[in-house]
């Protein structure tokens, strides 16, 4: 029976076209690796909750979405290199490899140093107290927060190309990997601070970023240092190859900024209409719920970047039969979600202790908006390395537009509470629901007929 279990198992890695391969070795990898960080995400935290506390968690929680927002200053720098990079490694044009990575790395590092100066002469202006509804007393703590976030986050903003570099390669694991040691590092410091120092929102800011950002690093190191050809060089930095980079990337950068106006918004949202415990109640939610898009998300990792490969060589009939191998797949994880959600309570009295209580109904709602962003990630993958943007680009911005007012209708004038936020944003998932597939089949219909 071992034997037999060993031969399909060796059937299942090495039969398939070359493509799929190694999009499967790197599923498994990653897999292995996601499974270990998700474990540490949640052990992480009902350890954070007890270091400070319900309330400074979801302001913390609250902060560093707001971090986050920073992501779409990249300009879709990062997405644009990937295609770009991708569609150059198809056809092994080594110098254009060369010059993409450089100009990127240039390119960011002006946008961050700008950022960063801008950011820390304004932000000794701005009340947070009455932006996010807490108390006045957070005031100072939560603006030096933020200066040294930003700091560390500026330094994170142009490693973080390193990922977009792997998942040109389609080295899809590398980049799970690197998350995996910047979480390990981040508990090790929370540890620390935990028996070393009281609950401090800064230092809470400071294990969880300097984790992230000595693994991004690390990950820049070995990359560069082991494939010396890659590695950025300022004689080949070229502004007229960022035109190209950006001019997909451009696209990448409207639709960024409709996803964190979108996704990262709610925290603000929740606390400033209701409180910083009602953000832990919804995050711990959405983390539980969220390793079921971390899954399928790692499986959706190597598609991105195989798809823009298959398009070059015309291979429609490969993209095709992976897109109906990914409907079966997101089908047994929608059935997995809907276990999970009626053993959830369970699971939040075994792993938080009591010390946060989560309403069902919360669970609900993250669920269904986790199954939402599941089945859309297909469709909007494939367009992405089929480089189709245009029809996304514009519902995001509409949603960009309406999300919020939507959102606040639902939630606040509606009394609909939590769950109103969960509606918002699977009505904001629109493209992924109809527009994309809709537009999928369309193109596919197209290239096979």
């Amino acid at each position: 029976m071992v034997e037999s279990l060993k031969s399909k198992i060796s059937l299942f890695l090495n039969k398939g076209h070359e493509r799929t391969l190694t999009a499967k070795k790197n599923v498994i990898s990653s897999l292995l690796i996601k499974g270990i960080s998700i474990i540490i995400n949640l052990i992480i935290v009902p350890f954070t909750i007890n270091y400070v506390n319900p309330e400074k968690y979801g302001i913390w929680l609250t902060v560093s979405s707001m971090i986050l927002w920073f992501n779409f200053f990249d300009f879709g720098l990062g997405n644009g290199l990937r295609n770009q990079l991708s569609a150059a490694i198809a056809i092994k044009d080594n110098i254009t490899i060369k010059k993409l990575i450089s100009t990127s790395y240039a390119s960011l590092t002006i946008v961050a140093s700008i950022i960063c100066g801008v950011f820390l002469f304004v932000n000794h202006f701005i009340n947070y107290d009455e932006i996010l509804g807490i108390s006045s007393a957070y005031r100072i703590d939560v603006r030096n927060l933020m200066n040294i976030l930003v700091i560390f986050f500026s330094v994170q903003f142009v490693l973080q190309l390193i990922n977009s570099i792997n998942y040109a390669f389609q080295k899809t694991a590398n980049v799970s990997l690197t998350f995996l040691i910047g979480n390990i590092l981040s508990f090790v410091f929370i540890i620390i601070f935990k028996y070393t120092t009281t609950g401090s929102l800064l230092n809470l800011g400071v294990a969880y970023f300097s984790g992230t950002l000595i693994s991004l690093l690390g990950a820049n190191f070995y990359l560069f240092f082991k494939n010396k050809a890659l590695m950025p060089s300022l004689k080949q930095v070229s502004f007229q190859s960022s035109k190209s980079i950006m001019s997909i990337g451009g696209k990448f950068f409207i639709i960024q900024l409709a996803g964190i106006i979108q996704y990262q918004s709610d925290n603000i949202l929740i606390s400033r209409y209701f409180s910083p415990t009602n953000v832990t109640q919804y995050n711990i939610a959405y983390k539980l719920f969220s390793v079921v898009m971390m899954v399928f998300g790692i499986i959706m990792a190597p598609i991105w970047s195989a798809v823009t490969e298959a398009n070059i060589k015309e291979d429609f009939s490969w993209i095709k039969s992976t897109e109906k191998n990914l409907l079966k797949i997101w089908g047994y994880f929608f059935v997995f979600s809907i276990a999970l959600l009626i053993i959830s309570p369970l699971i939040y009295k075994v792993w938080l202790h009591d010390v946060v209580k989560i309403p069902f109904v919360t669970s609900i709602g993250i669920m269904l908006y986790i199954s939402s962003m599941t089945y859309g990630m297909i469709y909007v993958h494939i367009l992405n390395g089929l480089g189709k943007l245009k029809t996304q680009f514009y519902i995001s911005i509409i949603t960009m537009i309406v999300f919020i007012p939507i959102t606040y209708l639902l939630a606040v004038k509606l009394q609909l509470g939590i769950i109103g936020i969960s509606m918002g944003l699977i009505i904001a998932n629109f493209n992924g629901l109809i527009a994309a597939p809709f537009e999928y089949k369309k193109i596919i219909k197209e290239k096979l007929a």
